[in-house]
C-alpha cells in the first residue's frame, strides 16, 4: 500500500506540474546591461541566458519580452502568470511575489560626475546632496523613498539619468556596480568620467512570479536553477558574461 500511495503521490505532482506549464506565462525583463538587453532585436543578456536555460530544461517556450521596469512590475503585481526579472528582494516586497533564485548579487551606490566634490559618508549625507536621478519604480528608488528622501528625480528609463547627470539636471545617480559602465556607455559617455560618492547596501536579485502563479510553476523553476548551480551550467554563463 505504501508503494502505490507513493506512486500516486508522485503522479499527483506530475500532473500538477504539467497543469501549470499548461498555462501560458508571460516573461517580462528590462533593459538592464549586462543582466538583460537588446541585442539585434532581442533579449540577451546573463540573467536572460538563465532564464532561458530555466525554460529549456522545463520544455516551456521563450517568450521573453524587453519593457520599461514599471510596465513589467506592475504587470506582475496584478496580472497572474507572470514572471519579470531581475528583482531586488526587499522586505516590502516579500510578500507580493513568489520568488526563485538568487541569480545575482550587486550593490547600489550613489554615483557623481568626477570633480564634483561631492562628499558622502552615509545616506543622512545623499539627503542633502543635491538632486538624486533614480529609475521610476526600481527597488533603489522605493528604498530610497521608504528611507526618507525627498530629493529625486525619477526618469521612466534609467539611460535618461545619465543624460541628466551630464546635463547638470542631477547632481547624483544612484545605480549599481553591476551595470554602471553599460547604461554609461549606452547614453554615448565614458564611464571614466563618473566616480562612487557612496556605495551604500549589497543585495540580491531574483525572478519574482506574480502571487497569482501556481506554486508548482515556480517551485519547478526554482528546482531548475538549484540543479544548474550544481552541475556547473549556471556558473558557466556567468564566467562567460564575465570576460
Amino acid at each position: 500500500m505504501k508503494i502505490k500511495r507513493v506512486i500516486l503521490l508522485a503522479m499527483i505532482g506530475f500532473l500538477g506540474v504539467v497543469a501549470a506549464s499548461a498555462q501560458p506565462l508571460s516573461i517580462y525583463t528590462e533593459n538592464n546591461p549586462p543582466a538583460s538587453y537588446a541585442k539585434d532585436g532581442e533579449p540577451a543578456g546573463m540573467a536572460v541566458e538563465i532564464v532561458r536555460e530555466i525554460l529549456n530544461r522545463l520544455k516551456q517556450p521563450d517568450t521573453i519580452e524587453i519593457v520599461p521596469w514599471a510596465r513589467g512590475y506592475n504587470m506582475a503585481l496584478s496580472h497572474a502568470d507572470v514572471a519579470l526579472f531581475s528583482a531586488t528582494r526587499l522586505p516590502q516586497r516579500e510578500n507580493l511575489f513568489h520568488w526563485v533564485g538568487p541569480i545575482y548579487t550587486q550593490t547600489w551606490g550613489f554615483y557623481a560626475l568626477k570633480g564634483s566634490n561631492i562628499e558622502i559618508r552615509s545616506l543622512e549625507d545623499a539627503k542633502g546632496a543635491g538632486r538624486i536621478g533614480t529609475y521610476r519604480d526600481d527597488a533603489k528608488e522605493q528604498f530610497l523613498k521608504q528611507n526618507g528622501f525627498t530629493n529625486i528625480v525619477s526618469a521612466n528609463r534609467n539611460i535618461i539619468n545619465v543624460r541628466h547627470l551630464f546635463q547638470g539636471n542631477i547632481d547624483l545617480w544612484v545605480s549599481s556596480d553591476l551595470n554602471v559602465s553599460h547604461i554609461v556607455e549606452q547614453a554615448g559617455q565614458a564611464p571614466s568620467q563618473l566616480e562612487l560618492a557612496y556605495p551604500f547596501r549589497k543585495v540580491e536579485n531574483y525572478i519574482v512570479f506574480s502571487i497569482e502563479t501556481d506554486t508548482v510553476r515556480v517551485r519547478a523553476w526554482q528546482k531548475s536553477l538549484d540543479e544548474m548551480k550544481q552541475d556547473g551550467t549556471y556558473q558557466r554563463i556567468v564566467n562567460q558574461r564575465a570576460k
